[in-house]
Order: C-alpha cells, then sequence, then structure tokens
C-alpha cells in the first residue's frame, strides 16, 4: 500500500512486466509523486498517469516513524515537516536534488 506525505508526496509501487528470457515476469516497481504544491509552486511537471486507477494512498503515520526513531511525535513530524521545507527552497532556487531514503522499495 502507498504512503501519502502531506506537502511532499506520495511513494507506492506499481507492478510492472518484463521479459525474462521466454518467460515474463511481474516486478513491484517503486514510484515517487511530487505534491502538487510543490510541483506547482515550482513550474514542475506533474506526472498524474503513475499509478492505476484510483489506487487509495494513506497518510504517513507520523507516530509510527516517531516510535522507530526513538523519538517524540512531535520531533518526528518537524524533522519531516523541515525536510519538505529545505527541499522546497532548494527546488526554489533551481538546485539538483536528490532525497535519498534507505530501505524504501
Amino acid at each position: 500500500q502507498g504512503v501519502r506525505i502531506p506537502t511532499l508526496g506520495s511513494f507506492d509501487t506499481i507492478p510492472e512486466c518484463i521479459q525474462v528470457g521466454a518467460e515474463t515476469v511481474t516486478i513491484q516497481k517503486p514510484v515517487f509523486h511530487l505534491a502538487r504544491n510543490l510541483a506547482i509552486a515550482h513550474n514542475l511537471m506533474d506526472n498524474k498517469a503513475y499509478l492505476p486507477g484510483n489506487k487509495e494512498l494513506v497518510p504517513l503515520k507520523y507516530s509510527e516513524v516517531a516510535r522507530a526513531a526513538a523519538v517524540p511525535r512531535q520531533k518526528a513530524e518537524g524533522c519531516i515537516q523541515g525536510t519538505t521545507s529545505l527541499l522546497s527552497h532548494c527546488l526554489g532556487k533551481g538546485q539538483n536534488v536528490a532525497l535519498v531514503l534507505k530501505e524504501v522499495g
């Protein structure tokens, strides 16, 4: 199931068929879709076609992130919002940005 991070975007997987020899194999390809507010604010292209149908995304559960990181919920939420703000600032200045998330996908 995909996850939506408010003001940043959503992460999910989509099925993709690949040819392996004479056999067709379906894999789950990780995808990221930038939040509409960031795309509009920075005049970026919005690719809405990546999710098949009306696939439901769940909002990020800050309490679960906080528990996994062993920090208070408010700190986890603040860090995520700060990262989103920094990303937006960098995009606004036309900088290339790489957001690396370990162990995702």
